[in-house]
């Protein structure tokens, strides 16, 4: 019992639920309890950027045709021309929406077309086209014409992507380019663009009376480019600063959204994402093979027009690199990139079931303040679990040696299973609630990441819990060399070395806190439970020397006041020698001290 150190499953287990517990108190849901770990070695985080780092409440901004453009602002009533692109964006859009985008759409339409031939409330398409990878818009196939049904004659309603809609309607390149240029101006404001167009087919059907025979693709209809939609969705307040921190952290965040290049810089810019202005989009990243496109990920923080396959490609590169990544998403496409990342982390308000359960951790608020928080978090767990270890490793080193020595020296027996039991029971408490409950160390989130292969049972910090456990072994055994040579019983002896064992758990905790500072610093600083663990322990060396049946269960003896006094040095030499092995372990090339406590 004294050798194994089976604290170490439970240090695990207990930090990193109470992590877990105290990572949902920042509203964020823990679904796989090793993210809570990985939290704080995190050196990527990849992000979208509708409900991310935007408010995703969106809301129809501008209209623009080849020849007018239209801004809701100050206007009393939608112009004539303005019609039919309203008209047939309602008719592309489900009358009941969930989407935040095509909600806009609807509360627009209903704004500024109620009561006119234009609204088509109750309308059901006959068959749809949906958005995928290869066509980035969606067409809604309508019986008849904007007027009355019809069984011979199909209307069709479609927007998407403005290059995907000006595709579908096979426009000259003068005109594709001049739409091209008014989509640039709306995206550089900021705005979402969608196109918008309608267009007519008489369906044939394999015999009289059945289904048509639908396309196979979109590119088989003929359309008419009607106009632009632009959607403005402003940036959450709370993100520029969340974004400072996570440079200060040195945690790079890189955006991966489906948006327009132009719409993305300017997001990027309105919060201080990034300084470059370089952009990878979807086409370009297609075009390189995995060693170009590695070696293009280090100098581009903006990736836009990318298709679900593109960002699960994005994560694994970025991972294959060596970074620690942590991808945020919400949709069902989502799911395979939030997989494959070290943190999957999925939106709880707007976000699908699959990206849920394909997801390491939740927002329930969607805030990406919530991200940062949880980094945050997840570096202090990792901080005090490397302390628990510490503390674990330096307090069996001289139960070992109290055990073994006197045997092998052919001393009388110093600690009994009695002890070794009584002070298994004290130790684990002590991890699993002192240390866990250490605050956030001074300047966590103003320095860079861990490495991932910064074990906290690397050789470095092991040797440092050793010595501190051998030094203190060592003075406990001189002691009792000392005790015995004065002709103090056995009990006298080993009540002196059992009571000052105990006090130096406490002179561990303190002294493994904070490396950076001696341990008697440490006593003032705020830990809910340390003091009562003190407490606690006091109570317990009283009721095992007061009570004289428990005194005779242990084998142990009232020391008086030469036991007290011997005690108390033997405690100040432990003292110099726990802060002797902290001053030279600071020389040591791998050795970093962790800053202290907040």
């Amino acid at each position: 019992m004294a050798i194994l150190p089976e604290e170490i499953p439970v240090i695990l287990t207990v930090f990193l639920a109470l992590g877990a517990w105290r990572i949902s108190r920042q509203k964020v849901l823990t679904r796989r309890i090793t993210a809570v770990e990985a939290l704080g070695a995190i050196t990527v985080l990849a992000v979208d950027k509708t409900g991310t780092l935007t408010v995703n409440r969106m809301a129809v901004a501008e209209l623009a045709t080849a020849q007018a453009h239209f801004t809701p602002e100050d206007a009393a009533e939608l112009p004539e021309e303005f019609h039919r692109l309203a008209e047939f964006a309602m008719l592309a859009t489900p009358a009941d929406p969930f989407d935040p985008m095509e909600k806009a759409i609807q509360q627009f339409g209903h704004q500024w077309l109620e009561g006119t031939e234009h609204v088509h409330d109750g309308r059901e398409p006959e068959f749809e086209y949906a958005l995928s990878g290869e066509i980035l818009a969606m067409t809604r196939v309508f019986a008849g014409s904007e007027t009355a049904p019809s069984s011979d004659h199909w209307l069709l309603a479609t927007k998407g992507a403005p290059e995907a809609v000006a595709d579908l309607c096979h426009l000259d390149t003068a005109r594709q380019g001049a739409i091209r240029q008014q989509v640039e101006a709306m995206a550089e404001r900021g705005l979402r663009v969608l196109g918008v167009a309608c267009g007519r087919w008489s369906g044939a059907s394999a015999a009289p009376g059945a289904d048509p025979l639908w396309p196979q693709s979109q590119h088989d209809f003929d359309f008419e480019f009607l106009g632009l939609v632009a959607l403005a969705d402003p940036p959450r307040p709370e993100v520029p600063a969340a974004l400072a921190e996570c440079r200060g952290a040195g945690v790079r965040v890189v955006m991966m959204t489906g948006d327009h290049p132009a719409t993305a810089r300017a997001i990027a810019r309105q919060v201080g994402l990034s300084e470059r202005p370089d952009i990878l989009t979807g086409a370009e990243l297609e075009a390189l093979d995995d060693a170009a496109l590695t070696a293009r990920l280090r100098h581009v923080d903006l990736c836009a027009r990318l298709k679900p396959q593109h960002k699960l490609r994005l994560v694994q590169l970025l991972r294959a690199s060596g970074e620690v990544v942590a991808m945020t998403g919400d949709g069902v496409n989502d799911a395979p990139a939030l997989k494959a990342a070290d943190v999957g982390i999925a939106m709880g308000e707007r976000g699908t079931d699959v990206a849920r359960e394909a997801a390491a951790l939740v927002l329930l608020d969607d805030s990406f303040a919530r991200i940062v928080a949880a980094i945050r978090q997840g570096r202090r767990i990792d901080s005090n679990i490397r302390k628990a270890v510490r503390f674990t490793f330096a307090v069996h080193a001289p139960i070992i040696a109290l055990v073994l020595g006197p045997t092998l020296l052919k001393w009388p027996t110093l600690l009994m299973p009695v002890h070794i039991v009584l002070l298994q029971l004290l130790i684990d408490p002590t991890c699993a609630v002192v240390l866990e409950a250490e605050p956030e160390d001074i300047g966590s989130m103003e320095r860079p990441p861990r490495p991932v292969s910064d074990s906290p049972f690397s050789i470095a910090p092991l040797v440092y819990s050793v010595l501190q456990g051998l030094g203190l072994a060592a003075v406990l055994l001189a002691g009792q060399y000392w005790l015995a040579g004065q002709g103090w019983s056995n009990a006298q002896s080993r009540t002196v070395v059992f009571g000052t064992l105990v006090l130096c758990v406490m002179l561990l905790i303190l002294a493994n806190r904070d490396l950076s500072r001696p341990a008697w610093h440490g006593v003032s600083d705020r830990n809910p439970w340390l003091w009562r663990m003190a407490a606690a322990m006091a109570l317990l060396l009283v009721a095992v020397l007061g009570l004289p049946w428990l005194r005779t269960l242990m084998g142990l003896a009232l020391p008086g006041a030469g036991g007290l006094a011997v005690g108390a040095a033997l405690l100040a030499l432990t003292l110099a020698w726990l802060e002797l092995v902290r001053i030279v372990s600071q020389r040591w090339p791998g050795a970093r001290a962790a800053p202290r406590p907040a």
